[in-house]
């Protein structure tokens, strides 16, 4: 089953375009494009089903893939079709990975409890971009786990590192995606809405389903609170949909990303 905020997405792969602005076909007006295809999803700590993984991935010419809580049945699905990225790390179940269709760079970013990871696109692999494009995964800690006490503080402390981290690249373009477990009330929403732009309230159409948790079939629930996003820096995002992943708890994003460079 698959949910979408907006109309459905054409399957195929990331797709390059000139384009002219208004104004004529002069220099300054000319640009070129390149639209990636990227989905975040939380695994349920491996619950969901790496099949339907892999059948979301072909349907959608999906290009990068930010999996959270992944088990290894996931890792290699994703490996299967997106073979670049770092899925093999010592956090498989309860940590993030990101699964690349072309060759790109991972760092791991140290967070307390969980670090994130990032990936950078550069010119030499994904034409025609014009200079490096990060990708980020991040999973803040969940505030309603036991012990509750520490969590506050360990959210707050891994939402510092993180921007901290990004002050280093004001100047390059990225996205930020991954479950934030907060939803646009919560402290933590606001701090990156402050900073970056939502690609989900960017490009959602009026009346469409944005939630992306709980997701629990059998009772009927399709979300209640959006805490997954796609945080943008220096890009746009042409469309971003909800999709469902058989035995997850989360809807997934399908965000189809616009990087642009004049010519």
């Amino acid at each position: 089953m698959t949910e979408f905020t907006a109309q459905r997405p054409a399957s195929h792969r990331a797709r390059t375009a000139t384009a002219t602005r208004a104004g004529g076909n002069t220099p300054g007006n000319c640009y070129i494009n390149l639209v990636i295809k990227v989905l975040s999803c939380n695994l349920f700590s491996g619950r969901a089903d790496p099949e339907a993984l892999g059948a979301l991935i072909d349907e959608h010419s999906v290009d990068i893939v930010c999996a959270q809580e992944l088990s290894p049945a996931h890792a290699r699905a994703l490996q299967r079709r997106l073979p670049y990225g770092d899925l093999d790390h010592d956090q498989i179940i309860k940590g993030n990975g990101i699964a690349a269709r072309r060759p790109v760079t991972s760092r791991r970013i140290h967070l307390p409890k969980r670090d994130a990871w990032e990936v950078t696109l550069t010119p030499e692999h994904w034409t025609p971009l014009q200079e490096t494009v990060q990708v980020l995964n991040v999973h803040i800690s969940a505030p309603h786990l036991w012990p509750y006490f520490p969590h506050p503080v360990r959210r707050g402390e891994q939402l510092r590192l993180l921007l901290q981290d990004r002050a280093a690249y004001a100047n390059t373009p990225h996205a930020i995606f991954g479950d934030f477990n907060a939803s646009p009330a919560w402290p933590v929403y606001r701090r990156m809405r402050a900073r970056y732009t939502d690609g989900t309230s960017q490009t959602a159409r009026n009346g469409a389903a944005t939630a992306t948790w709980p997701r629990i079939p059998r009772l009927g629930i399709n979300g209640w609170w959006r805490i997954d996003h796609c945080f943008l820096w220096k890009l746009s995002a042409l469309n971003v949909w909800r999709l469902a992943i058989a035995g997850s708890d989360h809807f997934a994003l399908l965000a189809e990303l616009d990087y642009e460079h004049p010519l």
